[in-house]
């Protein structure tokens, strides 16, 4: 994937404006957010070639300092001792997660850029989408080409779970119904042999079950619909996914 930080959403294009305006000032910067909201690629973009340690790692930031000008620092939160840092003559960027005492903001930061979640950024998406696919393809060596706008892109984790929902599309877009049904069967086997149930059948039916139901669901968004395409009575329907925990 591209190290640059993306940039379509408003709040993206002006926060990274004001990092390109930062980047030849001899300032400290605090870069906030939630876990995989972009936080170092936006200090990259401050401090392209500066070295990156992690705020746990108290000895090395201190090394790096006696011979670098510039350090990124992430997690800044985990720095047990900020109040040791020797920061004269040197310029650090720095990310976090979590909040941090405004009096040490306050000390060693003259500016605080905040990113947003993702799905606040939703114009960030469709851009993070297809270098993630790019990215993809790249690493698992297939050519498949997906279509993005049937990709559930989990959000949850930002452009962590982004980035897993994709390669997972894309996984298992290439796995045809040979490879997954040989897949299917391993893992059968291997319960049948590890299995103490009487009833290993009944115990295994949610593995169709379940994928079919949520697959339906999604689809049809009615479980009237879905009742009539699978053949089966509504109330079985019903007790199904009550009984398999599908939340719909």
């Amino acid at each position: 994937m591209s190290q640059e930080f993306l940039a379509a959403a408003p709040s993206s294009r002006e926060i990274l404006k004001t990092a390109h305006l930062v980047k030849g000032l001899q300032i400290n910067v605090l870069i906030t957010g939630e876990r995989g909201t972009g936080k170092t690629l936006l200090a990259r973009e401050i401090l392209p070639n500066a070295a990156s340690v992690d705020g746990a790692n108290a000895d090395e930031i201190e090394q790096l300092l006696l011979r670098s000008d510039a350090l990124i620092i992430e997690n800044f939160d985990q720095l047990a001792r900020p109040d040791r840092l020797e920061l004269e003559g040197k310029r650090i960027v720095a990310t976090t997660a979590r909040v941090i005492d405004p009096s040490v903001i306050d000390r060693f930061f003259g500016i605080t850029l905040a990113l947003l979640p993702l799905v606040q950024r939703q114009e960030d998406v469709p851009l993070l989408a297809e270098a993630f696919a790019a990215e993809a393809r790249r690493t698992l060596m297939v050519e498949n080409r997906l279509d993005l706008q049937n990709v559930h892109l989990d959000l949850s984790a930002n452009a962590h779970s982004m980035r897993r929902s994709i390669y997972s599309a894309l996984l298992l877009d290439d796995v045809g119904e040979s490879e997954l049904l040989a897949l299917m069967e391993r893992f059968l086997r291997q319960q049948l042999t590890d299995s103490q149930s009487i009833n290993i059948y009944r115990d295994f039916l949610y593995l169709y079950d379940r994928p079919l139901i949520e697959a339906g669901l999604k689809e049809y968004g009615s479980q009237l619909k879905l009742s009539s395409i699978l053949g089966i009575n509504r109330n079985t329907l019903r007790k199904k996914i009550y009984e398999l925990g599908i939340e719909h």
